[in-house]
């Protein structure tokens, strides 16, 4: 037994007439137009005679006919009139929509979800079926207006039986999930920041969270929050402004009442950099296609407009199953996945070393001029940032909004300098530590806050460093430790 019901064609067949009415209904309507129509209605009805024993479908054809004579001026007809023309046509095909409407759709699921999903990814209601040979032999005779969907966990069923001869769809389970996943883990990478972000931010939802953390590739690569006592999120990112750290938090802390700490995680140049007057087109792209999407702010860019972000509805683009599943649920749940499974930023598909600018050499196979050469260039991109006096006045300001927010909302600040290397330290502009200093000392004054400087704690060796200024995981277990004992108020 098998229906000649086809999901694919129903599906498809009420979109396409759903649209051809809603075009004839226009006033503007060419005769190129209503011949388009008609050929692809021609097409339409040729291709799904499985319709054929409905009587409105069988006038449809009738009328198809009739019209395709009339445009031929075979013959005279009714349909020589184009008001009646169009009017009959639309009567004729929201009578046949009715009629298709009017299909049941059965959905069963046979065998074990092993994922635990089954009751939140279904768009429609399903019947689990618990003995597939018990359904058959009830169901040997089934109606014509009915389209039976069997989904089939392959892996936790292992049987001979053809379901084909048994259902008008068949879609295996376990082979749908993996390539979900695939695709959504594709589209999690392509785009990794955003995603990594998004999904962070959802985390601080956590009626528990203690600590948050911003602020650029310093903290980022120098706090591992699961070294941390205490509950926290971190939401640093590479080249992540002050501005841009500012306003994550404030997005984070209006909504939850809870925390207690945030860690800016900053370097000397912290008030000279704006990301949003960058020029590269890497820090273009951050704004548009991380903090513009996520927060609707461009600050000072030009021309950012909304991205196309891409998900698994868009990738997958398959009737069958969006019409079956809440692609929307799974795209959420494969990325909260692969984001919990990940436990971080670093992992083994994006690894610490992908911020490093060494990309993997050790600086100990780096001969000492070389050291400092590449270190006196990484130094020379922070000390060209001085030039923006304009920022530095704006971010001043900024500073000083963002350490009053946090008070206002009882939240200890607590400023924290990253150490680097002397390959870096020996370049770079010293006329920032002072102005730092400077900036502090007000802000301190004003509102007390805690700084912790870690250029000043000499613990740190060269194998810290993945390079010049960004720790190693080995640097950031003792930047994170002594961070935890002074969250914890031992230090």
């Amino acid at each position: 037994m098998k229906n000649k019901c086809n999901l694919y064609k129903y599906i498809v067949g009420q979109e396409l007439i759903n649209k051809i009415v809603s075009i004839l209904g226009k006033d503007d309507i060419t005769i190129e137009i209503e011949i388009d129509i008609i050929n692809i209605l021609a097409d339409f009805v040729q291709n799904n005679t499985q319709y054929s024993t409905m009587d409105s479908f069988n006038k449809l054809v009738d009328a198809i006919v009739d019209i395709i004579e009339s445009f031929n001026n075979e013959s005279i007809n009714a349909y020589n009139d184009k008001k009646y023309r169009l009017s009959t046509l639309i009567q004729l095909l929201n009578e046949f929509y009715k009629n298709i409407n009017s299909i049941k759709i059965n959905l069963y699921f046979y065998g074990k979800d092993k994922y635990n999903i089954k009751d939140r990814c279904f768009n429609k209601k399903f019947i689990h079926i618990e003995h597939i040979n018990d359904y058959i032999q009830k169901n040997k005779d089934n109606e014509s207006n009915i389209i039976n969907v069997l989904i089939v966990s392959e892996e936790t069923m292992h049987c001979n039986i053809d379901f084909s001869l048994y259902f008008d769809e068949v879609i295996y389970y376990d082979k749908l999930m993996n390539n979900m996943f695939e695709i959504t883990e594709k589209i999690y990478y392509e785009n990794y920041d955003y995603n990594y972000l998004s999904q962070s931010i959802e985390n601080c939802e956590n009626e528990n969270l203690n600590t948050l953390i911003v602020g650029n590739s310093y903290p980022l690569t120098g706090i591992d929050c699961k070294l941390l006592s205490c509950n926290s999120v971190s939401l640093a990112l590479s080249s992540q402004d002050l501005y841009y750290s500012y306003k994550l938090a404030k997005k984070i802390i209006v909504k939850n009442k809870n925390i207690k700490n945030c860690v800016i995680g900053v370097g000397y140049y912290l008030v000279n950099h704006d990301l949003s007057k960058c020029k590269s087109d890497y820090s273009k792209n951050l704004v548009k296609n991380i903090y513009y999407p996520i927060l609707k702010d461009k600050h000072n860019s030009n021309n950012v407009e909304d991205v196309n972000l891409l998900y698994l509805k868009d990738a997958l683009k398959d009737e069958v199953i969006e019409y079956i599943f809440n692609l929307e649920f799974l795209d959420y749940h494969f990325r909260n996945l692969i984001y919990r499974e990940n436990n971080g930023y670093f992992n083994k598909n994006w690894t610490r070393e992908n911020n490093s600018i060494l990309r993997g050499v050790k600086l100990s196979l780096i001969s000492d001029d070389e050291k400092y050469r590449i270190g006196e260039l990484r130094a020379n991109q922070h000390n060209d940032l001085s030039r923006y006096t304009d920022t530095s006045k704006e971010y001043n300001s900024i500073f000083d909004e963002f350490v009053f927010f946090l008070k206002e909302n009882n939240i200890e600040p607590i400023i924290v300098v990253f150490p680097s290397t002397k390959y870096y330290t020996k370049f770079i502009n010293k006329i920032y530590e002072n102005e730092f200093y400077n900036i502090i000392s007000r802000l301190n004054e004003k509102y007390g806050i805690k700084l912790v400087d870690f250029t000043k704690i000499n613990i740190f060796e060269e194998d810290d460093f993945i390079d010049f200024d960004h720790m190693s995981e080995q640097g950031c277990k003792k930047i994170t430790l002594l961070l935890s004992d002074i969250l914890d108020n031992k230090i």
